[in-house]
């Protein structure tokens, strides 16, 4: 994927910066090639806008600064290109949304629903298991399309951007307790929902276990 920085630093942006004109054509295709590239990337929206907010007071500061006609003309296009990407951006956001609200009222039944109240966070956090584990279609299958149809089924308001900061945001965890994902090598565990979720499970199955030993036992006295 596309750093931010390999967008911020290009060569078309240095050339602003320096009013320099050398190239400057090829670059600026170069730049908008990629910055295109990069807001249609799975990337979070935040970035997208962190990019797009950085390249904007860029040019805007250097827009009195050029002396040549012609990167005045480059500036021109270039902010003309963040705005529209900005736009873009904005419009599949509220697309994104839009298509959870429909997907949910699909499935509505009222306010007996069947709703999933065990927190956004942990739902994104079973979704990216679940995702990994190749647990829908085989693997087969994108963030943007999977997403949305949980959302439905779960009835809960969860989007694509969601699912990557979730992720991104797993990856900075520091551990909870002693839990380790990997003993051998004292790796702690990044997954709090599901390692959860794995205790409550077979805790509940070793109750159920002693539960039912009891009965036997009770049955055989008797």
């Amino acid at each position: 994927m596309t750093n931010i920085n390999t967008i911020v630093e290009a060569a078309f942006v240095r050339y602003i910066i320096n009013d320099e004109l050398d190239e400057i054509k090829e670059a600026f295709e170069s730049f908008a090639s990629h910055l295109i590239n990069f807001i249609h990337e799975p990337v979070h929206w935040v970035e997208k806008h962190h990019c797009l907010v950085r390249l904007n007071a860029i040019f805007h500061v250097h827009t009195l600064k050029v002396k040549s006609d012609i990167s005045h003309t480059y500036l021109s296009l270039a902010l003309s290109l963040i705005k529209t990407m900005k736009e873009l951006l904005l419009e599949t956001q509220k697309a994104s949304a839009d298509t959870i609200r429909s997907f949910r009222s699909g499935f509505s039944t009222g306010d007996d629903a069947i709703r999933w109240t065990g927190g956004n966070g942990n739902l994104y956090e079973l979704l990216n298991a679940l995702q990994i584990r190749k647990c829908f279609n085989n693997g087969n299958i994108e963030t943007n399309v999977l997403v949305p149809y949980i959302a439905s089924v779960f009835n809960v308001d969860i989007n694509v951007d969601g699912c990557y900061e979730s992720k991104r945001t797993m990856k900075q965890r520091k551990g909870k307790g002693d839990r380790k994902y990997n003993r051998r090598n004292m790796l702690d565990s990044r997954s709090y929902f599901c390692d959860d979720l794995s205790d409550c499970l077979n805790d509940n199955l070793v109750a159920q276990e002693k539960s039912d030993g009891r009965a036997a036992r009770k049955s055989t006295v008797v």
